[in-house]
């Protein structure tokens, strides 16, 4: 590759890509520039040492759970990113695992390599997920902070789906591989076309704040064009998951490590609980999520826009 011209801006993209759907997504928003002959694109795919499956089995998916809410690394396979270019831009694609960043991405993001490669660069985080992403992109933004790293920019697809019906059509596509309208009447899964269509409207946006070597705009103009789903109800169940979830992670872990035939009948009981929860208090949550911007309408919309922008509030 010639990189011998000089006013050529760099792009590093990392990403994670099990089911195809976030290359979709980070295609769509870059298209502007591979299109464009003065930015190069640099990608890297993340990939574990021991490869996670898909479509998965029931009890190997919600076995990650533990490790995923806690951090705990995997091995991944060598990086071929060339380490030597003044990176303009880092683009970062991942997938929620649990409410927490998935573990090939968080592995990546705790390596000796992220340490060199984020270190005082922009970044734009990339996320494609069923719905719930607040919780992942806090803990986003926390190892960013560690790497030095500026978060400039995030972009969010999801599933339009109702919670109850995404339920149902997420398990099918994780654990059936299907996306399609499963049994013939829920929605297709996944990335909707519609958003795939208007993502290049954002990387134009970051395109043009690069170009200006102005950034800090950038999230401003990506919420004009609703580059971010927020939804009350949502906002709400998350909250109430992230005191719980670490509690059943650790829960679990003190059985046994990941795999192991001890800790199955703790994996199996969330395995089962979580759907039945989100089953039975979802309705709930979504009647309080309509009455709490009457009730405590300040606080709520602190909340919606303090998940709009990139910054990590104290805790």
């Amino acid at each position: 590759m010639n990189y011998d011209n000089l006013d050529m801006k760099h792009i590093l993209v990392v990403y994670f890509s099990q089911t195809g759907q976030a290359k979709l997504a980070l295609d769509a928003v870059l298209q502007p520039f591979s299109a464009n002959t003065q930015y190069q694109l640099h990608y890297q795919l993340i990939k574990p040492k021991k490869a996670f499956p898909y479509p998965w089995k029931y009890m190997e998916f919600f076995d990650t759970f533990p490790e995923t809410v806690q951090g705990v690394p995997c091995e991944l396979e060598s990086l071929t990113i060339d380490t030597t270019i003044n990176y303009d831009l880092v683009v970062l694609a991942y997938q929620p695992w649990f409410l927490s960043v998935c573990v090939p991405i968080n592995s990546f993001l705790q390596s000796a390599e992220a340490e060199v490669l984020l270190n005082n660069k922009p970044v734009v985080t990339i996320i494609n997920c069923r719905n719930m992403w607040l919780g992942a992109q806090e803990k986003m933004k926390k190892q960013l902070l560690k790497l030095n790293a500026n978060l400039v920019g995030n972009i969010t697809f999801v599933d339009h789906s109702s919670n109850l019906t995404s339920l149902i059509t997420v398990l099918a596509f994780v654990l059936k591989g299907k996306k399609e309208k499963f049994m013939g009447f829920f929605p297709k899964y996944g990335v909707n076309d519609k958003d795939l269509a208007k993502a290049p409207e954002y990387g134009r946006i970051i395109q043009a704040n690069l170009e200006a070597n102005s950034l800090k705009n950038i999230q401003i103009q990506l919420n004009e064009k609703k580059a971010l789903d927020i939804r009350g109800n949502l906002l709400i169940m998350e909250g109430r998951a992230k005191i719980l979830f670490p509690l059943y992670a650790n829960f679990v872990s003190k059985k046994g490590t990941a795999g192991s035939e001890q800790r199955r009948g703790r994996v199996r009981v969330f395995g089962i609980g979580l759907p039945l929860v989100i089953l039975l208090v979802s309705p709930i949550i979504t009647i309080i999520s309509r009455l709490a911007p009457l009730i405590a309408r300040k606080k709520f919309n602190k909340e919606i826009a303090y998940f709009s922008q990139n910054t990590l509030r104290e805790d």
